[in-house]
């Protein structure tokens, strides 16, 4: 028979039971800023779902269009901007639209702005259509291979305004530059001392690199022509010796010992020979 629990004791263990519930709470809840524990009971959270916790958040203002259908970061953003020469807008040049100027050419008002404001030409659309020879407008390249200038003539911008503008055939490419035949073309007149002195050099450098081209193209010939006379003298002589084109040389001594000459081909090597 188990012995029976009395009041006492019942009483005893509820309170022992109590007391280890009250520090329980104590020991889970947080402290305050006083180093006491808060006591507040805090509204139980949600869990997440399997759906919530594979969302992520996108700066789109960061992001790269690809134009197939698919967003991509860009690289470039947050990091620091690479050195390239920046674009100069036509709105941005400064002009006082009060002052007095027409066409040089047919004295029309409607002046081109771009001409007007980088070039500081005063010439209207119509007459840079009409004259090319002096208003058109010609890339780096294309000035250096036409009128013999060099890199640092180019970079002169007291000499030659420029019109940069974005690259056209790609935007991380270099800027383009456009420069204006007129001012190309005097300034080669005085360089080259007349333009019939241009077009002199010019014919001369198309000579020089033809003839260069010729030159290399004669000694490649001859480089063939000698390959084929000795190719053909081997052939000869390894019919008439009746030589095989692949063998195992057999080298036999001749004169003092010092040369060995093959039997088969008459290929001569020197030879060492030690005393021990």
């Amino acid at each position: 028979m188990s012995e029976q629990l009395t009041a006492e004791q019942l009483a005893k263990i509820e309170a022992n039971r109590l007391q280890a519930l009250e520090r329980r709470k104590l020991k889970a809840a947080p402290p305050t800023a006083d180093g006491s524990a808060d006591k507040t009971e805090k509204p139980k959270q949600l869990r997440k779902s399997k759906m919530s916790s594979g969302y992520y958040e996108y700066d789109f203002s960061k992001m790269n269009d690809t134009r197939a259908g698919f967003l991509e970061e860009d690289p470039t953003a947050g990091s620091p901007e690479k050195k390239k020469r920046k674009v100069v807008s036509i709105d941005d040049i400064p002009f006082d639209p009060s002052s007095e100027t027409k066409c040089c050419e047919c004295g029309s008002v409607d002046l081109d702005m771009v001409y007007l404001k980088i070039f500081k030409v005063m010439v209207c659309k119509p007459c840079i259509d009409k004259i090319p020879d002096k208003y058109s407008l010609l890339t780096k390249t294309e000035a250096k291979e036409d009128y013999l200038l060099t890199d640092s003539e180019l970079r002169d911008r007291e000499l030659f305004p420029v019109w940069e503008k974005a690259n056209p055939h790609k935007s991380t490419w270099n800027n383009m530059l456009l420069y204006m035949r007129q001012h190309l073309e005097s300034f080669a007149a005085k360089k080259w001392d007349g333009l019939d002195n241009l077009d002199k050099e010019f014919e001369r450098r198309i000579d020089e690199k033809r003839e260069r081209k010729e030159k290399k193209y004669k000694q490649s010939v001859a480089n063939l022509r000698r390959r084929t006379r000795v190719e053909e003298w081997e052939k000869t002589r390894r019919q008439r010796l009746n030589i095989e084109v692949a063998h195992e040389h057999d080298y036999e001594p001749i004169d003092d010992g010092s040369e060995q000459k093959c039997t088969i081909c008459g290929m001569v090597i020197e030879v060492e020979m030690f005393e021990f």
